[in-house]
């Protein structure tokens, strides 16, 4: 301890008549012979310690951050000490002196490594940054041991340990010699043999370790372990999912799950209010109910329940079932059945099978057969809809990169489909039955960035099209309203070939509530048809307004105010929906 520390001591605690004596405070920090560094940075080092009581502790940590900045620079032999102590006249404030000397910089002139059986020790070293010729730095070389044990940890060797076992100097001219040594203790080569489920109360155990997709015998990779999480997270029937913990069982190695299971099934309701048309026309009510059981007896099988009525005469029907993992491969089968009852004019049966790959977590392919008929109010030739019967399939391709599926913050969501139909359109008193083709595409592109913290920038760009000899009415496109374009009423629009935008920027409020502002675009085509006369249609439109977002003990409740093209405030549509889990 030098005499400096030693006075220091002395002032510290020296019993006065008046008890123990505080500490001087430091008002100055003098450096002296650092030429290495610029005189901001440090400034920018020593202004924490201004204004604090100069402490035994204080001169450490003083000490401690020039080596570390000097180390990181290749001086392993700078030294650094208090030269100088000015006292005021009552000792209550000090400024202070320290003096350097940096010495000279050290590089690597050879370095080794001990304990390597799993590598080979020159292809390791050539993936390091530290190497003969380059300086030694504390932060490269920890860097490097962290990209080491990386390495090894994606071999397998998740206990695999790597530490400085020696670092000599040898005193040179305008530089210093380094000699390193890094001692690897690799450890056993982890293998999982078992998985061990806590927390699941409904869900079947089985359930949870089949999305793992870990089997036993399978060698320790971070990359599948890390994945777990995110799939499980997506079943969407966990409240939180804790990441996943190696243990060891003497040689043996397992993994431990925990989690918390969350409520499975949601209540999706949305509520609408359209003004009338014309002056003096009342205005009305439309909505959408949808229930989804994500979680059917704890096997994580889905049904999927929705009815819509959009305005006085039309209305939706559709049921879906999710069957997972068929066959224990990640394959799941579905099955939903769609009605349409369109005012007086026709009704719309749809049936679908398919069958979704999940290739990944965030990729997934499905193929689909779908049968469709269309009966008209009226089988008469002036008909706006004739009667038809459908066959067809396509495929959808699924990639989904959001960090939420009720409120990201970040990732996007991008989503393909192609449907080939055969469609028989029958016999009328005046045309015999046609066969035709019907080709659909669709194209769903979502994308959420996060520009500053606690505000998210979030965009959509959909786009549907229908071609072919055989698309009429039936097989058209509706949009508008609260979930496509807002400021307009619910399907209000019909197109073969439809396309809209959805901008919004959020000000996030909680985990799930935001208050946003958005501006919708929408277009449509409607082709003319020389049977009924009517003529080829198309227009672009757009919708702007506010809109919040929040948890009630209802559930999730978003309301949100929009107007239309030309509209007046008086026009303005009001958009109501909760979505409830229970």
């Amino acid at each position: 301890m030098n005499t400096a520390r030693l006075i220091l001591l002395f002032l510290c605690f020296l019993p006065g008549i008046r008890g123990v004596a505080a500490p001087p405070v430091i008002t100055a920090i003098d450096v002296t012979g650092c030429r290495r560094f610029s005189s901001s940075d440090v400034a920018s080092w020593t202004a924490p310690h201004l204004r604090q009581p100069f402490t035994p502790e204080r001169l450490d940590a003083i000490s401690t951050l020039f080596r570390e900045r000097y180390r990181a620079e290749g001086f392993y032999a700078a030294a650094i000490a208090l030269t100088g102590s000015v006292y005021n006249d009552d000792s209550t404030t000090v400024s202070l002196t320290v003096g350097i000397d940096e010495g000279t910089q050290a590089v690597i002139a050879v370095i080794e490594l001990r304990g390597v059986h799993a590598f080979d020790p020159v292809l390791l070293l050539s993936t390091m940054d530290s190497r003969p010729g380059t300086v030694l730095s504390s932060g490269a070389l920890e860097g490097d041991i962290v990209s080491v044990l990386d390495r090894y940890e994606r071999m397998g060797y998740a206990l695999a340990a790597c530490t400085v076992g020696d670092v000599s100097l040898a005193p040179g001219g305008d530089v210093d010699s380094a000699s390193v040594v890094l001692e690897i203790d690799e450890g056993p080569r982890v293998v999982i043999d078992e998985v061990r489920v806590e927390g699941n109360k409904e869900t079947r155990t089985n359930v949870i370790l089949r999305e793992t997709r870990i089997g036993p015998g399978e060698v320790y990779q971070p990359e599948r372990i890390a994945a777990i999480r995110s799939r499980l997270n997506r079943l969407a029937i966990f409240s939180r999912v804790d990441e996943p913990e190696l243990y060891m069982a003497g040689t043996r190695g397992g993994l431990l799950l925990r989690v918390e299971e969350g409520k499975t099934n949601t209540f999706d309701g949305i509520v609408g209010y359209a003004p009338g048309i014309n002056p003096g026309d009342p205005g009305y009510l439309t909505g959408m109910v949808t229930i989804g059981m994500r979680n059917l007896f704890g096997t994580g099988r889905k049904m999927n329940l929705r009815w819509q009525k959009e305005d006085r005469f039309s209305q939706d029907l559709a049921v879906g079932y999710i069957e997972p993992w068929v066959f224990s491969l990640p394959v799941n089968a579905g099955a939903d059945f769609q009605q349409r009852r369109q005012d007086s004019t026709y009704v719309r049966q749809t049936g679908t099978i398919t069958l979704e790959l999940m290739a990944s977590e965030e990729l997934s392919l499905s193929l689909f057969g779908t049968t469709e008929s269309v009966i008209p109010s009226s089988d008469t030739v002036t008909a706006r809809v004739p009667r038809s019967s459908s066959l067809g399939g396509g495929a959808v391709v699924l990639y989904d990169t959001r960090d939420d599926i009720y409120s990201p913050e970040g990732g996007a969501r991008y989503r393909a489909d192609y449907h080939f139909a055969r469609k028989r359109i029958a016999a009328t008193l005046v045309a015999p039955a046609v066969d035709a083709n019907v080709q659909r595409f669709g194209l769903d592109l979502e994308v959420y960035v996060s520009p500053f913290n606690r505000q998210v920038i979030a965009v959509g760009v959909h786009g549907r099209q229908a071609q072919g000899g055989g698309v009429d009415e039936s097989q058209m496109y509706r949009f508008g309203g609260a979930q496509t374009l807002r400021g307009y009423r619910e399907n209000q629009f019909l197109g073969s070939r439809v396309a809209w935008t959805n901008t919004e920027y959020r000000f996030v409020l909680g985990r799930r509530s935001f208050v946003y502002g958005f501006i919708d675009t929408g277009y449509y085509f409607r082709p003319g048809d020389a049977r009924t006369g009517l003529l080829s249609t198309e227009a672009f439109h757009y919708g702007y307004g506010l809109g919040l977002r929040f948890d009630t003990p209802l559930g999730n409740m978003g309301v949100s105010f929009a107007l239309g093209k030309g509209d007046s405030f008086a026009q303005g549509k009001i958009h109501v929906g909760v979505i409830g889990d229970f």
